[in-house]
């Protein structure tokens, strides 16, 4: 019921959402000065929330920073990475693997098991189906197994969690695995998102799991000061918004209810 509501709750407080219940107020208040600055701030919203110097900056305060391979000097014994994004909602036939926007979530392990700084990898994560509201086609977990295996990725040294539906289950279930399975190791390396880290890192640490957070799949960009980015605004700012004010909606549900 709560994974449910939540995502509820999410689509209601989008930017977007907001925008349309603002134009949707002033279309029906009766008070013309209601009505004028209920469409005044809905114009305004779009100019904020589109504005991509003010989304990438937002990005670049919330995203947690990058980490060069370098600085790793003992391999890790679990790199745990949370699906979501790496592989397309799309029907496909077993030989059939289409990448998606968040790919850089299995990329980054990978190149570090290459280098030899990494030994296992955890792949966490399952179906996120809500009826009516959201279908998830893609067993990312499995095809994201495939593609590294096919990659170079010893099938013994891939592990797989596929019952997680939320962060909090990702946390919950890697750390059982973990814990009961002693011979895995101690040194976590976690990947997932670099705008989901801050989440994501609590929830382990809230399940009795210490990682050390790899940020992938980055948003924020240099900072660009250029007249369009500045002033135009554009329909990727906005969906960059969207992302991340889910996320900080996340972030505080989780907290009021202890998961993090």
């Amino acid at each position: 019921m709560f994974y449910f509501l939540s995502k509820v709750l999410f689509y209601i407080l989008m930017p977007l959402s907001i925008i349309l219940m603002g134009l949707f107020f002033s279309l029906f208040s009766k008070n013309h000065k209601v009505k004028k600055r209920s469409i005044l701030t809905s114009i305004s919203l779009i100019f904020i929330f589109g504005n991509g110097f003010l989304v990438n900056e937002a990005l670049l305060w919330w995203e947690v920073p990058p980490i060069s391979p370098d600085t790793i000097s003992q391999p890790f014994d679990v790199g745990i990475i949370l699906t979501g994004g790496m592989i397309t909602n799309k029907q496909a036939t077993e030989n059939q693997i289409f990448a998606d926007k968040t790919a850089d979530r299995f990329i980054q392990p990978l190149r570090l098991y290459k280098m030899g700084k990494l030994k296992k990898i955890l792949i966490s994560g399952g179906s996120t189906d809500i009826k009516l509201i959201r279908q998830d086609t893609a067993d990312e977990t499995m095809k994201v197994a495939q593609l590294m295996e096919e990659l170079g990725i010893r099938k013994e040294d891939i592990i797989l969690e596929r019952k997680a539906k939320n962060t909090r289950e990702n946390a919950l279930n890697s750390s059982e695995i973990l814990k009961n399975n002693p011979e895995y190791g101690n040194r976590f390396i976690l990947f997932t998102s670099a705008f989901h880290m801050r989440r994501a890192e609590e929830c382990f640490l809230k399940a009795g799991i210490k990682v050390t957070p790899f940020p992938t799949a980055f948003k924020s960009t240099a900072r660009n000061f250029t007249i369009d980015n500045l002033l135009i605004p554009r329909e990727l700012n906005m969906l960059d918004t969207y992302d991340l004010v889910h996320e900080w909606i996340g972030f505080v549900v989780y907290k009021v209810l202890g998961y993090c």
